[in-house]
């Protein structure tokens, strides 16, 4: 007896002490989702294998050719001009960026398909491009623009890493197209950007040559300016230090007055000279005289001075702006002819010598990934779709009833020969798991003080009670125990099939009054288990059950044997399960394992239940997995059965 049927034998509750839930992830019961629902994980990776294989050999090839090509920051300097490259970018992620998207421009592609006069024909259309082409045609009048956008969407810019180097791949409909697509894409956008740099250069020219005319024609006329005033006030310029005429006087005068008040001084100190000193004192007094008078036009001369200097600085700004101007010329025409690009063709494309796509290893490779993918999550979804009974001790939770027994499925299909197992197949682990069956109920029985009557019903129909209730009946027998075995399903009888005697003396007949209750039982082949048919179908079933003769029979059947089984008709929909149950001691409520859903079995229970009626416990039937429902892997395994 196991651990679940004592502590229900004892009273106690019928929740194992070790049943607990667990929070973690269950790597084993997720591999056992997986197991059973292999046949709905294997069909859909097979199926999106097959879909791949067949997408892989309806589609065109597609062949792509490469080109390889070097972006440099900045083309190479042979003469350094600062000014034609402002506005460099300082993250070169965006100028590399900025690039590639120049190559994908429109203008670019616009070109290549008007040199090249390519037409829808140079890209490979997909299946799903040409079943969206049938609903929605392409206007002709943007045909252009169509195949510009299909281009772009074939061509694949991979930067190279750890290099300046960039790879332009192209993808078209034949080896020849795509290497002459990805050549001409390459040149377009090498001689695109050439003249761009000799429009930026062109442009400079011409701004330098009107500077050039303006800063010309300002520093003549400053020149002119600064000749003209000087010669009207006399401005002199020698030994590159401006002079004027006056100044010329003032030294020459300054000069004569040191020499003439010396020679006074030296007649002075010569007595014998004293009549020549009122003659050279007069002289130096004359020249005084004339200095002055020259210092007075000095002072006039300066304010002219001012307006000289002004002049004169202007004079060599408009020089140095002309000379600076005349400079940049030189230096952007040198450029200009000696500058380089920075891009250059490193590769250019040649035609591939295999497809590229589709490639039938990678797409079955993914189709099965996917088909992988898909198939778990449906097998998962299932599962929780699947509201049948996968753990014992939460359909005990919900029932509030035990769990008596746990039939194994078996791979025979004869009902007539899944019936006879416990008496054909002792050792099997069907004929045990109805021993232990047999102990668990007999517990029950003697807890009754009255007439051992069993009742097997089920929650609908097909759940294997009938089965149930002759293997039980057998598993009875055997031990010596005088078993009736009543088939009290009138509306779809079944157990004389599964013994094989002919449907007399049956239960409508006595409940009709056809037959007396002394002749309704037959003998089986199995010793100490005696039978009773159901007979044929009535029109009403429930009537005849609530017939006190159903009632006398079982009051009679008490006395002569020692275990009574009613193999019933199911609750759902019926009224005949609620009469019998209240004949009958113990209830037990048959369950497919696999089949039947939980919200099947409350929505019997509570049909029960409404009646007053009791059930007593649950045998769940056909059980795969024994372990999946709260049990070991050897609850059928014990090493001495076979």
């Amino acid at each position: 007896m196991n651990q679940n049927t004592a502590s229900q034998v004892n009273g106690t509750s019928h929740v194992p002490a070790y049943a607990t839930a667990q929070d973690t992830l269950d790597l084993r019961e997720f591999w056992k989702t997986l197991v059973r629902q292999k046949k709905l994980v294997l069909g859909i990776v097979g199926a999106t294998l097959l879909l791949a294989l067949l997408l892989t050999f309806l589609s065109s090839p597609v062949y792509r050719a490469t080109a390889t090509l070097q972006v440099e920051r900045e083309a190479t300097k042979v003469v350094n001009v600062d000014f034609l490259n402002n506005g460099d970018i300082r993250d070169t992620r965006d100028f590399y960026a900025t690039q590639f998207e120049l190559i994908r421009s429109y203008s670019v592609i616009e070109k290549v398909i008007d040199k090249l006069q390519l037409t829808e024909d140079v890209i490979r259309r997909s299946l799903l491009g040409k079943v969206k082409s049938l609903f929605s045609p392409v206007d002709t009048a943007n045909s252009k623009t169509a195949l510009a956008n299909a281009i772009m969407e074939n061509l694949d810019i991979e930067p190279i890493k750890n290099s300046r180097l960039v790879a332009i791949h192209f993808d078209a409909s034949s080896p020849e197209k795509a290497a002459e697509v990805a050549n001409a894409i390459v040149e377009e956008f090498v001689n695109s950007n050439r003249t761009r740099r000799l429009e930026l250069t062109g442009g400079a020219q011409t701004f330098l040559q009107q500077q050039i005319q303006e800063a010309k024609g300002k520093l003549q006329e400053s020149e002119k300016a600064l000749n003209a005033y000087a010669k009207e006030n006399t401005i002199i310029n020698l030994d590159d230090k401006e002079s004027t005429t006056s100044s010329h006087k003032i030294m020459r005068l300054s000069e004569e007055l040191v020499k003439a008040e010396s020679e006074a001084i030296i007649i002075e100190t010569d007595p014998a000279r004293q009549s020549e000193l009122s003659a050279a004192r007069k002289r130096a007094e004359l020249l005084r005289d004339a200095l002055s008078e020259e210092e007075k036009k000095a002072l006039i001369f300066q304010d002219s001075r001012v307006a000289y200097n002004t002049l004169e600085r202007e004079v060599e700004t408009n020089q140095a702006l002309y000379q600076g101007l005349l400079q940049r010329l030189k230096e952007i025409n040198v450029a200009g002819e000696a500058g380089s690009n920075n891009l250059s063709i490193i590769d250019k494309a040649l035609p591939p010598l295999k497809k590229f796509k589709p490639n039938l290893s990678t797409n079955l490779m993914f189709a099965g990934l996917l088909g992988l993918f898909l198939g778990i999550a449906a097998a998962f979804l299932r599962e929780f779709i699947d509201d049948s009974v996968k753990d014992i001790n939460e359909l005990e939770r919900q029932t509030r009833l035990p769990v008596l027994g746990l039939v194994p499925a078996v791979s025979e299909n004869d009902p007539k020969k899944i019936s006879q197992l416990v008496l054909n197949s002792p050792k099997s682990a069907l004929a045990e798991s109805f021993r232990s069956l047999r102990t668990t109920i007999r517990f029950k029985l003697r807890e009754q003080n009255e007439n051992p009557v069993l009742f097997i019903t089920s929650a609908r129909a097909n759940e294997g009670k009938t089965t149930i209730a002759m293997n039980l009946a057998s598993a009875f027998a055997h031990t010596g125990n005088r078993v009736l075995l009543i088939d009290a399903d009138l509306r779809n009888p079944s157990l004389h099939k599964l013994i094989g005697t002919r449907n007399q003396q049956n239960l409508v007949g006595y409940l009709s009054g056809e037959y007396p209750l002394d002749q309704l039982s037959q003998t089986s082949n199995v010793p100490n288990l005696d039978i009773v048919v159901a007979g044929t179908p009535p029109t009403d079933p429930s009537e005849l059950l609530a017939n006190t003769k159903m009632e006398a029979l079982l009051k009679a059947a008490g006395q002569h044997y020692d275990v009574v089984i009613l193999d019933g008709p199911p609750i759902l929909g019926l009224a005949d399960a609620m009469i019998l149950t209240s004949l009958a001691n113990i209830t037990l409520l048959t369950v497919h394992a696999n089949d039947t859903s939980t919200s099947t079995i409350n929505n019997a229970l509570k049909r029960l239940q409404e009646t007053g009626a009791q059930v007593s416990g649950i045998i769940l039937n056909q059980v795969k997995d024994a372990e999946r429902l709260g049990y070991g892997d050897d609850y059928y395994h014990y090493p001495n059965k076979v």
